[in-house]
């Protein structure tokens, strides 16, 4: 299991809903990963990859998913100053 980002706290919506005490999630920073992010690089093997080069393209996504959700954390945060 890999270890989360702080960024990720600081997209996380902790505001209560009116219908639930359960805390919203701002879903967001998921939606921005998703469009900025190759779909290969989530893909379990592709057709003819080794093993190292498998668990290479795994920590490059990672890295990738890492600046990702700081980039997502950065817009949020910038948005929320200009208004």
């Amino acid at each position: 299991m890999m270890p989360c980002h702080s960024a990720v706290s600081s997209c996380v919506s902790l505001a209560e809903t009116e219908t639930t005490s359960s805390p919203a999630i701002d879903i967001r920073p998921l939606a921005y990963v998703l469009t900025h992010m190759h779909p290969d690089l989530n893909e379990p093997i592709l057709p003819g990859e080794s093993w190292d080069d498998m668990m290479a393209r795994r920590a490059a996504a990672a890295d990738i998913l890492d600046d990702l959700l700081a980039e997502a954390a950065a817009l949020a945060q910038g948005k929320a100053a200009t208004r």
